[in-house]
């Protein structure tokens, strides 16, 4: 099998895959109302040309004929194209909701978050979510086809019972039927052109509805200069677009140029036929009908090849979007459970990292050792590497070089799911999880979220405890202003739940703190160490490892080892104690910042 006939095979798999996505009584009603619009424009046409001929000859009871079968060919054709119409809608919307959402799935369930941080990948992924309605109506033009199949026979066979030359008709629209989907290429292109820009004025105008950033944009008198950039690249977006418009629309018009010769000459020579009487004047109406239909049935074709060609890459973008899903975790190949309990602990064997598309190595060649217990703080300047190595020991990336072993076994051997489950932590950038307090909480175990002494721990563990008791229906509040009731949170307030909602899990093997305090004040990061202590000691039991990343030199002094990174590389390692002795670079910063606090 060839690579065409393999990515042709798969295309047509992902479209049997579409359709039963849908209601399948919704398909069968399609069914139906095509093969009626089809057997109704034919009736609507013979109708209209015997309502003639029999005027023209004074036969009243086969013009009452006429009437009749014109009147249900009317009849059917507007009611089947309406409730075509309406069906295609409602199941359109409904695929197109779950590619949308079965995009989001492959995104989310993709092992690192490499992909997250790509923009090329951003800018595929919102056409992939965006093309799922085309892929649905590309299902639909397999099924008009067979209808408009039936209505181009019923139309050469009328058009055959004029004059056999009336047949060439149809070739003059040969030229739409290839053009009109070619000139759609244009338009797709500019979807692509434009894709970053229109994701980054979206986000820009999307700052005008946060609280937080439309604070920010008020305090700098900053609105208005965003706005008017956000217009800018809108404008460009248009701009894009209109320049694939213009060239789709000339391309699109030398076929639709030739169908109208055709259908003009058509014309020409049924009046010929009629003035040397070799046709009737229910003849010429005929033709005129029938070449209508013929042109709209072009039309409609036209139009679904074009859809079939704009499907046909969403079609590939999808896959592309299953083939990468498959590729990334296909580097997590680990199936080995992580230990119940850590014996050895944690090991980086000359670990390097890169950021993918850069060149400057973040982390390089670092060792260190991490024994069962025991809490370490990573400390240094901003780019040092120390969020970095939190997505290492995590799993979000893989080293470019070197090895984290964990209890002997490297990290890529180990199944990364299992892993996480026995990994927690706070990070910078928490999620703001607008829905009640217990589930804001309580989601950092799912196998105790119904637990409520359970989270009651936590929330107390994460010193959210104060908040709680504030909140007037306490876990059962909803927060933030998604909800017309619900309670919106300081942003410490937050914090401290995002930081109970890590102190979840009764026995992870590996607790992250990376900069949980940042939007505390000091009396209040002092209070909440003092709650990390408890914990770290009660998981340092059971062979935990607490790693706790933090700009305030004063907190992390309770660590039982300090990691000092500068530019990937550890500089400096010991207790609070050792480090300030040997009056180095951590006994340095640390003596500015207890100066600076004064």
């Amino acid at each position: 099998m060839t690579e065409d006939q393999a990515s042709a095979k798969r295309r047509l798999g992902l479209m049997v895959r579409v359709v039963r996505m849908a209601d399948r009584k919704l398909i069968v009603l399609l069914a139906v109302t095509l093969v009626l619009s089809a057997v109704a424009g034919a009736l609507q046409s013979l109708g209209l040309k015997w309502l003639i001929d029999a005027s023209v000859e004074q036969r009243w009871a086969t013009a009452i004929a006429a009437v009749a079968v014109g009147g249900v060919g009317a009849g059917l054709l507007g009611a089947a194209g309406r409730a075509m119409g309406d069906t295609e809608h409602v199941v359109t919307n409904e695929v197109g909701l779950l590619i949308d959402r079965n995009s989001l799935e492959m995104t989310a369930s993709i092992a690192g978050i490499e992909h997250l941080e790509n923009p090329a990948f951003l800018d595929k992924l919102s056409l992939v979510r965006s093309g799922g309605p085309a892929l649905m109506r590309a299902v639909f033009t397999v099924t008009r086809t067979l209808s408009l199949a039936i209505t181009m026979a019923a139309s050469l066979w009328l058009l055959a019972t004029v004059h056999p030359l009336l047949l060439l008709t149809p070739i003059c629209a040969i030229p739409t039927a290839v053009l009109v989907p070619r000139s759609e290429r244009y338009v797709d292109a500019a979807k692509a052109e434009a894709a970053e820009r229109q994701r980054a004025a979206t986000h820009l105008h999307a700052l005008f509805l946060k609280p937080t950033s439309a604070m920010e944009l008020r305090v700098f008198n900053a609105a208005g200069w965003l706005d008017r950039r956000a217009d800018e690249l809108w404008r460009d977006v248009a701009n894009v677009a209109l320049r694939g418009a213009v060239k789709s629309a000339l391309v699109a018009s030398l076929g639709w140029l030739a169908l109208t010769i055709g259908y003009v000459a058509a014309l020409l020579f049924t009046s010929y036929l009629a003035l040397d009487g070799r046709a009737t004047v229910g003849d010429i109406v005929l033709v005129s009908q029938l070449a209508l239909i013929i042109r709209g049935t072009v039309a409609q074709t036209a139009d679904a090849a074009r859809r079939a060609a704009a499907a046909l890459r969403t079609a590939d973008r999808f896959l592309w979007l299953e083939d990468l899903h498959r590729e990334a975790n296909a580097r997590y190949p680990g199936r080995t459970a992580p230990p119940e309990q850590l014996q050895t602990g944690i090991e980086l064997q000359d670990l390097s990292f890169t950021y993918p598309n850069t060149d400057v190595a973040v982390l390089a060649d670092l060792n260190l050792t991490i024994e069962p217990g025991t809490t370490i703080a990573l400390v240094g300047n901003n780019g040092a590497g120390k969020s970095t190595l939190v997505k290492l020991l995590t799993g979000m990336y893989q080293p470019t070089k070197g090895r984290i072993v964990i209890d002997g076994t490297d990290l890529v051997e180990l199944d990364i799911g299992q892993w996480r489950a026995r990994a927690s932590g706070t990070f910078q950038d928490f999620v703001r999880l607008e829905t009640d307090a217990h589930t804001t909480i309580g989601i950092g175990d799912l196998q105790q979220i119904d637990n409520t002494e359970r989270v009651l721990l936590a929330a107390q563990r994460g010193g959210a405890s104060p908040v709680i008791a504030r909140l007037p229906d306490g876990l059962q509040t909803k927060l933030g202003k998604t909800y017309q009731d619900g309670q919106e949170l300081s942003g410490g307030q937050w914090q401290r739940l995002a930081i109970s909602r890590g102190m979840m899990p009764a026995q992870p093997l590996l607790l992250v703190l990376d900069e949980p305090t940042a939007a505390l004040d000091p009396a209040a990061e002092q209070e909440l160490f003092a709650h990390y202590r408890t914990t770290a000691a009660e998981v340092g039991q059971d062979g935990a490892i607490t790693v706790l990343i933090s700009h305030r030199f004063s907190s992390v002094a309770m660590a039982d080892r300090i990691v000092v990174l500068d530019h990937g590389t550890v500089v400096e390692l010991g207790t609070h104690e050792d480090l300030m002795a040997r009056g180095g670079y951590y006994a340095k910063m640390y003596r500015k910042q207890a100066d600076a606090y004064g």
